[in-house]
């Protein structure tokens, strides 16, 4: 019994999405072109600069050149020492002095992430602004500054720039094409959400299908009513209706009614001449 109740929700699922195909794809390529548009010409767009940089544990420095477990932990957790020293309000404050204070610590604290590398001893650190030349003055800025940091504060180990920052010249963000599917799969699913509560909403009772569902016995014809037939659908008797657009139209009875009494009346009067004749010709004979 599940099953085949799981079965008619598919089927009304997809009865759905076939009876509307038209209006949802419209939507669709409507809010796509929507999520293209706000990508490209109105959401502001974010360039980012990224520098590596390698912490190595001065334990690790040995003349055999040999590195072991020790040397790598310790050296993973001066990464994460390294994380906090960069991001302090005295670095922050050394940046701003270098810019001429443009900046806030809070928006620098936004713009400025410095976190491990798979969890290695590669520090990567990434600055996003909505300006290229501005990511990568500060992104090249703040590596002297970590640099100088490291030795200030730690005064053991070393730091290396595995590789500068660079100019960039295409936006991370936002990504057009993931706008566009995004906008795409909202389109989709808002309007056939919206036809699909507005058919379970529907009370109407529809031929064959509704009555069969309802009563649970088989239809075995549906009478037309081809007088009034419309452009709209099909338009059944009193006891139908139209197909899916049409409206109950029911028997026209007086016409019925007159119909029926004018041909009992002609079958009347015709069976009375039958006998006056008859009469008649008797009387002759």
């Amino acid at each position: 019994m599940n099953q085949q109740e799981e079965t008619i929700d598919l089927r009304v699922l997809l009865k759905v999405l076939l009876s509307h195909i038209i209006p949802i794809a419209v939507a669709t390529v409507l809010a796509a072109a929507i999520g293209f548009s706000l990508a490209k010409f109105i959401v502001p767009k974010r360039y980012t600069s990224e520098a590596l940089m390698y912490v190595e544990n001065s334990a690790s420095k040995q003349e055999d050149s040999s590195i072991n477990i020790n040397d790598i932990n310790a050296a993973q957790k001066l990464v994460n020492t390294c994380q906090i020293l960069f991001t302090s309000d005295y670095v922050f404050d050394e940046l701003n002095s270098h810019f001429g204070r443009v900046y806030t610590n809070a928006q620098l604290n936004q713009m400025i992430k410095i976190q491990s590398v798979n969890s290695t001893e590669v520090l990567s650190i990434t600055v996003e602004t909505g300006d290229p030349q501005e990511s990568f003055d500060v992104a090249t800025e703040l590596i002297q500054l970590a640099t100088q940091e490291f030795r200030r504060i730690i005064k053991s180990g070393s730091i290396e720039t595995v590789s500068p920052p660079s100019l960039p010249f295409v936006h991370n963000y936002p990504s057009t094409l993931r706008f566009t599917l995004i906008a795409a799969l909202i389109g989709l699913v808002v309007t056939y959400g919206f036809f699909l509560v507005k058919e379970l909403l529907d009370t109407k009772v529809k031929p064959d299908d509704d009555l069969t569902a309802m009563y649970d016995l088989p239809i075995f014809a549906e009478i037309l009513d081809f007088e009034t037939a419309g452009k709209s659908g099909y338009k059944y008797s009193k006891y139908s209706r139209y197909g899916k657009y049409g409206s109950y139209s029911g028997y026209d009875n007086s016409r019925d009614g007159n119909d029926s009494g004018s041909s009992d009346n002609e079958e009347d009067e015709s069976s009375d001449i039958d006998e006056d004749g008859g009469k008649e010709e008797r009387r002759h004979g």
